[in-house]
Formats: structure tokens, sequence, C-alpha cells
């Protein structure tokens, strides 16, 4: 976003009293807030509901510690974080921001409040020999189910901190799973259905966090499975090609189609609700289910290159309908999580 188109919508939104609202509530976005702002910014408010919503986060930023959020997952809570950075840092003077990013840890820096965004690469939350490098072939991948500690030394001491697991785990019937070190390789491994596997390391995520988390100082979110749309037949659309050249969303009230799994989602809120650590869930499932019209699809990358005109025409094979456009859903997840905020 352009910075002078950006402070042209920032006065607007200052003008309605959003900001001004907001304030008078200790920074606290609550719901009639974020409802008059999707309610004045109709119409060609998607920019302005955006810039909006920046104002709102830079607001936030006085009340983060010095580590202030951290996003912990796979690549959709990447999106999620992406959406999160990108509403934020476009209203923030390029003097007092900053980024550094490495294959497991990207910190975004708002200088000007001493307060970070970050996003932790942890696609089980639990240990795996995929975790970095990435293993393509899900055969090949073991979890220590048992075992979060290499990635947790980094969410020691961050003030709010968002999980979530999901997609990763629904790439075949079984999981590769392990008690104990990958000293000895695929020895002590045994195959799990994926949903046992899933449980027990939802479990020692769980424990983790009751055993070394001070809900006095931190605050723990967990945001629900982002729905894929890999099978145009689960809109009725079975001449479709995934979820390419969709350009509306499903209208059906309650719509619920193959990429969003109920058990795993009962698992995550039994799992959840035995916690003595009260974490609270940034529930994006249904509303995503419907935007069957808001993946990346043909427009996405492989390998860190943009797909090329020749595999565009190829959207079976193609076509990314699990990742999100920005601006997008995620924006939508950010706007409710910010009402928990």
């Amino acid at each position: 976003m352009e910075s002078g188109s950006s402070t042209i919508h920032l006065n607007h939104c200052t003008q309605t009293g959003v900001a001004h609202t907001l304030i008078g509530n200790s920074l606290v976005l609550r719901m009639d807030a974020l409802i008059m702002i999707l309610i004045t910014f109709t119409g060609n408010g998607s920019l302005m509901t955006a810039s909006c919503l920046g104002l709102i986060l830079k607001l936030h930023l006085k009340s983060f510690g010095e580590r202030g959020l951290m996003f912990v997952g796979d690549s959709l809570q990447r999106n999620q974080w992406e959406s999160f950075v990108c509403l934020v840092e476009s209203i923030i003077p390029v003097k007092h921001k900053s980024m550094r990013r490495d294959h497991s840890h990207a910190v975004f820096q708002a200088k000007e409040y001493n307060a970070t965004i970050e996003f932790y690469w942890a696609p089980f939350l639990v240990e795996s020999n995929s975790d970095n490098p990435i293993i393509a072939d899900p055969k090949s991948r073991i979890l220590r189910v048992d075992s979060v500690s290499k990635h947790a030394k980094f969410w020691v001491g961050v003030d709010i901190l968002a999980f979530n697991t999901y997609v990763w785990w629904m790439s075949g019937l079984k999981v590769n799973s392990l008690w104990g070190s990958f000293g000895n390789g695929e020895e002590g491994a045994e195959e799990l259905d994926t949903p046992i596997a899933y449980k027990i390391g939802l479990k020692t995520w769980a424990n983790w966090i009751d055993s070394n988390i001070d809900p006095n100082k931190t605050r723990v979110f967990f945001t629900t499975m982002s729905p894929t749309h890999t099978r145009s037949e689960d809109w009725n659309k079975k001449d479709g090609i995934k979820c390419f050249n969709e350009t509306r969303p499903v209208m059906k009230r309650g719509h619920w189609g193959t990429g969003s799994n109920k058990h795993i989602m009962s698992i995550v809120s039994n799992v959840v609700r035995k916690m003595k650590f009260p974490v609270t869930f940034i529930n994006i499932t249904q509303l995503s289910e419907y935007r069957i019209d808001g993946h990346a699809s043909i427009y996405n990358e492989l390998g860190g290159q943009l797909l090329t005109d020749e595999q565009k025409t190829d959207p079976l094979r193609y076509a990314d309908c699990i990742h999100w456009c920005l601006p997008g859903v995620p924006d939508t997840w950010n706007q409710i999580f910010l009402a928990y905020l």
C-alpha cells in the first residue's frame, strides 16, 4: 500500500471516531467497534478498512511488551502473520521498522514501540525430522510426538502466543511417530493412525504450556484449522478443477467440505478443555469454508519462483487451494484476533 494513500485513509479512519472509540476503551478492540468499522467502510472500503485496522494494530503495539506477539505453526499460520505484519507496517515509517528472518524464525520489529511481531516455523508443534530442511515425502517424515523442547525455547518470554497445527498432519492416514531422540534414526519409530498421533502430539504441547507458561504474563491463542478447497465436488461443481477460477464464496449456510476434519477439530477442543492454562480459540474454520474464491490458486509460487505461463495452464497440478491471497481471508482472521486482544 502506498504511503500517500495510507495517510488519506488513516485520516478518514480517525475522522469517523473509530480511533477515539478504541482509545477510550484502553486500546481494547471490542466486537461492536469492529462491526462499526466493517459497516462504515463498505463499498470501496477494502483499503480503508485495512488502514483503520492498521491504526488499531498500531495502538495495540503500545501495550505489547518487548517480545510482543509470536505466531507459531505452519505456512497457514505464516499466512496470518504476514497479514498482521502488513496491516501494521503500512503505517509505520521505514526508519521505525525492521525485518529479519531465517528458515525457521522471522521477526518484524516496530522500533518506536520496542515491540515485535514474530513467526516461528513448527508445522507439527512437536519436533520432526522435517522441520528444517523440509522432507517432501510424507512417508519419510518422523515426528517426535513426546517433545516440543527444540521449538519451545523460542516461545519463552513472549507476551502473546498464537499457535496452529493441522494441514501437515493431513498428508496420510498414518504418521511415523517416535519417542525419544532422533539419534538412532528411524529405530523405535512406529506408525500410528493420524488422529492418534495428533492427539499425543497436541497433549505434549498442552503439557508444556501448562508447566512452563505463566497466565499472568502470557496470553495463549490457538487458531482452528484453515480449510483446504481441493475438491470442487464439495460445492457441487463436478466439472471444476479444485478452487481454480472460483470468483464467489459458497453461499450455502453451514457449508462444510472435505478439507476440514471434524474429528481433528474435536481432538483440539478436548485437549484444550482439559488444560489448566486458559487458551483462547481463534475460530476461523466455518467462515473460511465459504471462501473457495480466496486462495492463491495459480497465482502462487513453486520453489521460490512464480508459476510460469505454461504451469498456469495446468491448475489441476499447480493451483494452490490451501494458502490464501493477501489482502484476503487472513485479514478477517486477524480482525477476530484483535477483538480478543
